[in-house]
């Protein structure tokens, strides 16, 4: 007993770890960054060889350098008239509008099929067409055919798709380059020159033909302008002939002044007229009957409004009232004009009520001067007037009608004149712009040429890449290799150190086991062993309470080694003295049973839930003095059935009773329902992780679903680690004497056994911790 508690001391080189639950990082930091680099240092490497070694020979060998052949076509801004010396000022835009012509005349279709006449026979290479088949080629040799190559389509490909060939304005100055880019100089001088000089060729007999044509049009515009203005002279002078001058003005006016006088006379007619009636009715009726007071009545009233006066009075008053209503909108109440309009509207409102009067006295006096004499001799007579005045007023109504006829008649033709003079006047200053327009165009044919060539093509520049893109060859190289690096590092999820686990999830680490394939055969255990006293310890500082009674096992998916970590944990408890049940919760894929070499059938669990008794079930195991609680696979279909029932946990809770610690092997937490009942039974859980396997968001879930159903996580086990990130490192027996390095080779070989009497099942692996990994 006592080796038994000397092993369960600390063993040298044993690390107690913090268990406080460290928080999740949100970012990676640089150093992260570099070491997943360095962690795939292959593939940068792989990366960097592969591109090196294909672009840097590619580099060296098919670029060549770039020459820019160039030459010059000049574009003078201004050009000297040769009559006053002074120069065309056109503004710049109109400039820079006339260059970019230019420039797009250059590389215009009739320029390069000049230029495509021109090298014909000078067998550029430039011009040659893409290599043919050997068969072509025997078939041109024995016909003697050579194929034609398309010189005017390929400058158009160099001009327009390959951009070898540009001409473009410079703002800075007065010329106009032409430019291409070539491996081959000479043969580019010679391209440039031809265009050079093809264009100069069709500008200078497009400048001659313009120039007729400008003077054809201005010619042909003056010879109609000349008939336009003989036409409208004889117009003008055959419409003044009429009345012997074209400017009828004073006719127009005298004309107007009948027509008012006219009017006037008619005015007195119309007014004599209505007297004359009024009086032929009065007298009508004096000499038929007496008349009636309301007619008489009317009669007066009548009187009264036909009266000339009076209707002056009324108008002159109604035109007085409206204006005064005008000044009253517009003036202040106490502003001088608007109290005198007031005071003459009601000075015209007297003098009418006294004209109605008289009017009314005048009518009195007139009906009763009719009425005495009623006689037949003034009634014939007052007729015959009346006709008379009839007569006058429908001969002033025709004279009126034909003299505004005439007066309409002479202003229109006025008119007709005034406009004909006008446009005669336009287009005399017309012509003779046009004239002065020929004048100069015949005399600047002299001067000096506009465009004129300013140098012959020569080398300009030449461009070596290589340099450069060899550099750059290496640098993307090197950059794609880490970029690829990092992104594989990036993808990989999976959890491989404790630091994954702390940075990237945030739960607590109780211990980690050591893979096999990082440590010495002879030291594997002595490592074990170690790794398995770190994580007891460990369990022992989570609470105030130490190791809880009971300790859900359990693991986010399959194939993680969460029952080989169980029978360990329980094995390594029962050897250090504790009463420890080990339960396989496994119910759809037990394995404990076939782990430790159990008698077939064992089934403890399912009876135990069925109501079989406990010490009927149970099995002890002598040599570790462990029992375990089997399980088979008879009742998989219904586990979760089997462990929702009420009484499940109550015979969990009493059978705890009697061990220091119950042990319980569960399916993988994101694979069943049951891992979460047993986490409900248990209370407290450790989530086992294999490194390389276990993947973070696996982890993560398993441990979110946990705390959903307010399941204290211990924390997880990472199993299957390089010796250099575990929790415990060994350091041989540096305190340990003769007699118990013994005991302790004695105990690691009893619990390497009892891991081992299972490893002959061949559907089992070995884990790297020492132990077996099932197929949960």
């Amino acid at each position: 007993m006592n080796e038994i508690k000397k092993l369960n001391e600390p063993v040298a080189g044993q690390e107690l770890v913090n268990l406080q639950i460290p928080p999740e990082q949100s970012s990676e930091p640089t150093s992260d960054l570099v070491a997943g680099i360095f962690r795939r240092w292959y593939i940068v490497l792989l990366v960097f060889l592969l591109i090196c070694g294909a672009g840097l020979p590619a580099t060296l060998f098919l670029v060549k350098p770039i020459y820019s052949v160039t030459g010059a076509i000049k574009v003078a801004p201004i050009i000297a008239d040769i009559m006053t010396d002074e120069g065309d000022h056109g503004g710049i835009s109109n400039y820079e509008s006339f260059m970019n012509t230019q420039a797009e005349k250059v590389t215009s279709s009739s320029v390069v099929q000049r230029v495509a006449n021109a090298l014909v026979d000078k067998n550029l290479s430039f011009f040659d067409t893409e290599p043919a088949g050997l068969l072509t080629k025997w078939k041109q040799k024995l016909l003697g055919t050579t194929p034609k190559p398309e010189i005017a389509a390929r400058l158009k490909q160099a001009i327009v798709g390959e951009k070898s060939i540009v001409v473009a304005a410079d703002r800075r100055s007065e010329l106009i380059h032409v430019t291409m880019q070539t491996t081959k100089p000479e043969e580019a001088r010679q391209i440039v020159d031809a265009f050079i000089t093809a264009y100069m060729d069709i500008e200078v007999l497009s400048a001659v033909e313009g120039e007729n044509a400008r003077l054809t049009l201005l010619e042909d515009r003056r010879k109609g302008l000349y008939e336009k203005i003989d036409n409208e002279r004889k117009t003008i002078y055959q419409l003044g002939q009429e009345y012997g001058d074209i400017v009828l003005e004073g006719r127009q006016e005298m004309m107007r002044e009948r027509v008012i006088a006219l009017l006037d006379r008619l005015t007195a007619v119309q007014l004599d007229k209505i007297s004359l009636e009024a009086q032929v009715q009065l007298l009508e009726r004096s000499t038929e009957r007496a008349i009636a007071p309301e007619e008489l009545l009317r009669m007066r009233q009548e009187y009264i409004n036909q009266d000339p006066t009076v209707v002056a009075f009324t108008n002159h008053i109604t035109q007085a009232d409206q204006e005064l209503i005008s000044m009253r909108l517009i003036l202040q109440p106490e502003n001088p004009d608007l109290k005198r309009k007031a005071e003459l509207l009601e000075t015209l409102k007297n003098h009418l009520k006294q004209r109605e009067q008289e009017a009314s006295q005048a009518f009195d006096e007139r009906v009763t001067k009719e009425i005495a004499e009623a006689g037949h001799k003034e009634l014939v007579a007052a007729r015959s007037k009346l006709d008379e005045t009839t007569v006058i007023e429908e001969s002033l109504r025709q004279a009126i009608s034909e003299e505004d006829t005439e007066t309409i008649t002479v202003g229109r033709k006025q008119l007709t004149i005034q406009e004909l003079q006008e446009t005669l006047e336009f287009n005399k200053e017309t012509y003779a712009s046009v004239v002065r327009r020929i004048q100069d165009l015949e005399l600047q044919r002299d001067r000096p040429k506009r465009i004129s060539v300013y140098y012959h093509a020569d080398v300009a520049n030449i461009n070596d890449k290589r340099i450069k893109l060899s550099v750059a060859v290496i640098f993307g190289a090197l950059v794609c290799g880490m970029g690829l690096a990092y992104l594989r590092d990036k993808a990989d999820l999976s959890l491989r150190t404790p630091d994954d686990v702390a940075k990237r999830i945030g739960i607590r680490i109780i211990g980690t086991t050591t893979s096999l394939h990082t440590v010495k055969p002879a030291l594997l255990p002595e490592q074990i062993v170690g790794d398995y006293q770190t994580i007891r310890a460990n369990l022992g500082l989570v609470g105030d309470k130490g190791i809880p009674r009971k300790l859900v096992i359990t693991s986010p998916g399959m194939k993680e080694g969460k029952t080989t970590f169980a029978v360990n944990l329980a094995t390594s408890m029962a050897e250090s003295g504790k009463k420890v049940l080990l339960i396989d919760g496994d119910l759809r894929k037990p394995d404990v049973a076939r782990l430790l070499n159990l008698p077939k059938g064992s089934r403890g669990l399912q009876d135990v839930l069925c109501g079989v008794k406990f010490e009927q079930a149970v099995y002890s195991m002598a040599s570790t003095g462990l029992d375990v609680l089997a399980a088979d696979f008879d009742n998989a279909a219904d586990a979760y059935e089997m462990l929702a029932m009420p009484a499940t946990k109550k015979r969990i809770n009493t059978i705890s009773r009697k061990y220091d610690h119950v042990i319980i092997d569960t399916p993988p937490t994101l694979g069943f329902p049951d891992a979460l009942m047993w986490a409900k039974i248990g209370g407290a859980a450790i989530l086992v992780s294999f490194a390389g396997h276990t993947t973070m968001p696996d982890l993560k879930e398993a441990k979110d679903r946990l705390a959903e159903i307010n399941v204290k996580v211990l924390g997880t086990v990472l199993s299957s680690v390089d010796a250099g990130h575990g929790y415990y490192r060994h350091h041989g027996y540096y305190t340990q004497s003769a007699q118990s390095r013994e005991a302790a080779v004695g105990h690691k070989r009893k619990l390497m056994f009892s891991m081992e009497e299972g490893a002959d099942d061949g559907k089992d692996s070995e884990t790297p911790d020492g132990g077996v990994t099932t197929d949960v």
